[in-house]
C-alpha cells in the first residue's frame, strides 16, 4: 500500500511541475531567457553569449550566475530546442526528484531518533512520516512556484536533500559518503545562498555525527569524501573569490549603501553626544547599526505573515498567498512542539537546519526573500506533517476516556479527518485555480510580458525597415530576443556580442535590431526605423499596440511620431 501512495504522489509532484509548463507563468523573465540563451550558446559554441569558453559563472547582466542549471538545461535545449518549456523542464524535474529525496530523507532521519515516551503506538505513527513529509512537499506552493520557473535555487535544494540521504546512508554503507560528498561540492554550483548554506550544514552535521564519522570503519571513507568534495570545489574557487564576484555581492548587499543606511545614525549620535547620553551613543554606533540590520534581516523570514500570508515579489508566490497553506500553520507550530519529543540527533538536526537556513540572505537587500532562504525545504513539510500526525493520534488516543466516551470517539476519528481533508482539499484547489487560472492575467507585468508578441511582430515586418530600434527601458529586452529568435549564437559572437552585449553595456545591436535608450523627442522618423517600446515612453503604438494579460498597457510599436 505505501509503494502504492508513494507512486501517486510522485505522479502528483509531476502534474503540477510539468502541466502547462511552457505557459504558466505566462512568459519568461529576462533571467529565464538568459539561462536559456546561454545554454543554447554553449551548446552550438561551447561559449556564453560573452564568448566566455565553458565558464564556471555566467556572466549574463553581471549577475554572474552559479553554472549547474546553465549546463543542466544544455541536454535539455539540445533535444527539445530553445523552448521556454525545455529551458524550465531541468527545474521542473529536479522539483519531482526533490519529493522522492524527501521520503527517503524523512527515512533515513527516523533512523536516528524515537520518541522519548516508550511505547510502540508513536512508533508506528512516525512510521507515516515519510510519506506525509513527501505528499506535502509535492503540493507546496513555495516548492512548485520555484520547481516552474528556471530559477537555479530549487536544483540547490533538491542537491541538498539528496546529498543528506547518502550521508546518512553513508553513516551505514560506508560508500554512500563519496556520493553525498560529491553532491555536497555539486551543490556550490548551484546557487549564490548554497555557498554559504552548505559549509554551515556540514559544519552542523560533523557537530551532531562526529562520533559515527571518526570511527573506525568510516575514517578512511570521511578522509577520501573531503578529498572528492574539495576536488570537486576546487574549479569554482577561481570564480568564488574573484573581483566579480564581490560585485556580486556588494550588488545585493544591505549594507552596500552605508551613507544611506548611517545618515539618520549620524545625525542621532549627535544628539546623544549633545545630551550626554552613552547608552544612546552605543546603540546610535554604525557597527551596532551593521549589526542591528543584519539581525533584522534574519528575523524578518520568520515572520509568519510571509510566510502564510502576502509573500514578497509577485514572481515568487500565486495571487493573493503566501508561500505556504494557511492550513499548515497550526500543524507546523504543533509540529515544532513535537519535536521537542524527539530524543535523538533529529531535533538537533532539523532545528538547527532552520535556524542556518537564513544566514546567507540576512545581510542582502529586499528581505525577506523566498529564493535565496528556499533552503528552508523540507523543514517545514516535515514539521507539519510532525504536527498533523501527532494531532490525529491525539484525537485516537482520547477515545473510550473520561473527556471523550468510547462511541462518540468512534465517530470523532472519521469527522476530524474528514473535516481536515475538506479544509486541505480547499486550500489546495483553491491555490491551484489562483496560479493556473488567475496569476497569468494578474500577474503577467512582471513576467515581462508582450516580449514574444513584440519579437514575432518585429520580425514579421523587418523586411520593411533599415533598423528596428529597441528599448533597454524594456528590462533585457536584447536577451528575449536573443531567445525568441533563436538568434545563432555564431553570428551573434561575430557580430561583437563579446564586446556591444550585457547588462553593464549602454548599446547593443545585431542583424537589424538596436538595444538603446528611446530619446522620443529626438529621434528620426523618416519611415526607415521601426520603434519598439514600454508605454511610458511612447504614445500609443500606430503599428502594434500590445497589453498585458489584465489590458493593461505593455509595449508600443510604431514608426513615426503621431
Amino acid at each position: 500500500m505505501k509503494k502504492f501512495l508513494f507512486f501517486i504522489i510522485i505522479l502528483i509532484a509531476a502534474f503540477l511541475r510539468l502541466y502547462q509548463l511552457g505557459n504558466v507563468p505566462p512568459s519568461p523573465d529576462w533571467d529565464e531567457a538568459a539561462l536559456g540563451y546561454n545554454a543554447y550558446s554553449i551548446l552550438k559554441t561551447g561559449r556564453d553569449e560573452f564568448g566566455n569558453f565553458l565558464p564556471l559563472s555566467i556572466r549574463s547582466f553581471d549577475d554572474y550566475k552559479p553554472p549547474l542549471y546553465t549546463y543542466l538545461t544544455v541536454p535539455s535545449v539540445g533535444l527539445f530546442g530553445l523552448t521556454v518549456w525545455s529551458t524550465r523542464l531541468p527545474s521542473a524535474l529536479m522539483g519531482i526528484l526533490a519529493v522522492i529525496g524527501t521520503y527517503f530523507l524523512v527515512q533515513e532521519l527516523l533512523r536516528f531518533s524515537k520518541f522519548k515516551e516508550p511505547g510502540t503506538r508513536n512508533q508506528e505513527l512516525m512510521k507515516n512520516l515519510p510519506l506525509l513529509s513527501a505528499a506535502l512537499l509535492a503540493i507546496s506552493p513555495w516548492h512548485i512556484q520555484f520547481s516552474r520557473i528556471a530559477f537555479e535555487a530549487n536544483i540547490g535544494v533538491t542537491v541538498n536533500i539528496w546529498a543528506l540521504v547518502f550521508f546518512f546512508m553513508g553513516l551505514r554503507k560506508k560508500t554512500q559518503l563519496l556520493f553525498s560528498a560529491f553532491l555536497f561540492g555539486l551543490g556550490f554550483y548551484a546557487y549564490h545562498s548554497e555557498r554559504v548554506f552548505l559549509p554551515l550544514l556540514l559544519l552542523l552535521l560533523f557537530c551532531l555525527f562526529r562520533k559515527e564519522l571518526f570511527s573506525a570503519g568510516l575514517k578512511k571513507t570521511v578522509g577520501l569524501g573531503v578529498v572528492i568534495g574539495l576536488v570537486t570545489i576546487a574549479p569554482l574557487l577561481t570564480v568564488t573569490f574573484s573581483k566579480t564576484a564581490f560585485l556580486r555581492l556588494k550588488g545585493t548587499s544591505s549594507l552596500s549603501d552605508q551613507v544611506s543606511l548611517l545618515k539618520r545614525t549620524a545625525n542621532k549620535i549627535e544628539e546623544d553626544k549633545k545630551a550626554g547620553n552613552k547608552i544612546g551613543e552605543l546603540i546610535d554606533n554604525r557597527r551596532f547599526v551593521f549589526v542591528k540590520t543584519v539581525l533584522s534581516g534574519y528575523l524578518s523570514h520568520f515572520s509568519l505573515r510571509w510566510l502564510f500570508m502576502t509573500g514578497d515579489n509577485p514572481r515568487h508566490h500565486a495571487p493573493d498567498m503566501g508561500l505556504l497553506y494557511i492550513w499548515e500553520l497550526p500543524f507546523l507550530l504543533y509540529g515544532i512542539v513535537v519535536l521537542a519529543r524527539f530524543k535523538g540527533k533529529l531535533v538537533g538536526f532539523l532545528f538547527g537546519w532552520i535556524l542556518i537556513a537564513p544566514v546567507a540572505a540576512s545581510p542582502t537587500s529586499g528581505l525577506p526573500h523566498a529564493i535565496r532562504t528556499l533552503v528552508f525545504l523540507p523543514v517545514p513539510q516535515i514539521l507539519t506533517s510532525m504536527g498533523l500526525l501527532s494531532f490525529l493520534d491525539s484525537i485516537s488516543s482520547m477515545k473510550g476516556t473520561r473527556f471523550i466516551p468510547k462511541r462518540l470517539g468512534s465517530v470523532l476519528e472519521p469527522f476530524t479527518i474528514g473535516i481536515l481533508s475538506i479544509i486541505i482539499l480547499f486550500n489546495f484547489f483553491h491555490y491551484f485555480t489562483l496560479y493556473f487560472v488567475f496569476m497569468n492575467r494578474e500577474y503577467s507585468q512582471y513576467w515581462q510580458y508582450g516580449m514574444k508578441e513584440a519579437v514575432e511582430y518585429t520580425e514579421s515586418v523587418k523586411d520593411k525597415y533599415k533598423k528596428i530600434v529597441v528599448s533597454t527601458r524594456l528590462e533585457q529586452s536584447y536577451m528575449f530576443y536573443l531567445f525568441y529568435l533563436k538568434y545563432d549564437p555564431k553570428k551573434y559572437l561575430a557580430q561583437g556580442g563579446t564586446k556591444s552585449g550585457g547588462f553593464a553595456e549602454e548599446h547593443n545591436a545585431f542583424d537589424k535590431y538596436e538595444f538603446r535608450w528611446l530619446f522620443w523627442d529626438g529621434e528620426t522618423f523618416d519611415g526607415n526605423t521601426l520603434y519598439v517600446g514600454s508605454s511610458i515612453e511612447m504614445p500609443h503604438g500606430n503599428n502594434a499596440h500590445i497589453t498585458y494579460l489584465d489590458g493593461t498597457p505593455a509595449i508600443e510599436i510604431k514608426d513615426r511620431k503621431d
